[in-house]
């Protein structure tokens, strides 16, 4: 029973380690809306939708996020936030177990977790490497939980005539979006799902905060 109690220990504690990793770059796939017969035009309002969330210069949310592997899964809370040029993302698990912090900006990504170890690297794909041994591709997460696609990148889309996306993939990533929240500067997701391979994250936000450019 102990035996088996510590090798479950060890499988949350790797699952929210690579799940904080993930988001470096973060319910079941739900059915896809009717696709809008002219995607050119709403191709465009989904990149003029992205347009405006680059003047959103300092944003937030927390919400609970759940990870799936092939032989083990986690589960836990989120807050992300932007901090002038830097990106602060702190996770917990259920009663507080597991999680740290990931700090991004400049040229290092850096990674505390709660009993204190550093894990530094140039970028988030490095520093996922260095600590899990995987090569997987993470840097267009900020973008993607954001509802936008990783600049310079090219993408596959699905949007409807707002310019939200439905589904969009890139760097080898689908990710499929829920409801988005209305009243906000520009319309928010608050779910999403990301996939690729075998892993899959799943994201329920429940409150964003945006400050545009013109509002600092």
């Amino acid at each position: 029973m102990k035996r088996g109690h510590e090798r479950q220990s060890r499988t949350g504690m790797h699952g929210w380690l690579l799940l904080t990793l993930l988001l470096a770059g973060l319910a079941g796939c739900a059915a896809l809306p009717p696709v809008p017969e002219d995607q050119s035009a709403a191709r465009a309002a989904f990149l003029e939708r992205a347009a405006e969330l680059e003047a959103v210069r300092h944003w937030r949310f927390v919400g609970r996020l759940a990870l799936e592997l092939p032989t083990e899964s986690w589960s836990g809370q989120l807050n992300w936030r932007t901090e002038d040029r830097r990106q602060v993302i702190d996770l917990s698990g259920p009663m507080g177990r597991g999680g740290g912090r990931l700090v991004l900006g400049g040229d290092r990504a850096l990674l505390i977790t709660r009993e204190g170890d550093r894990h530094e690297a140039a970028d988030p794909d490095a520093l996922i490497a260095l600590v899990t041994g995987r090569e997987i591709p993470v840097a267009g997460l900020d973008y993607w939980v954001r509802g936008m696609p990783r600049t310079g990148v090219g993408f596959d889309l699905r949007a409807d005539a707002a310019g939200q996306p439905r589904r969009l993939v890139q760097d080898g990533w689908e990710i499929v979006y829920g409801a988005f929240e209305e009243g906000l500067p520009v319309a928010m997701p608050m779910s999403v799902e990301i996939d690729r391979g075998d892993i899959r994250l799943r994201l329920t936000i429940q409150r964003w905060q945006l400050t545009p450019v013109e509002s600092l």
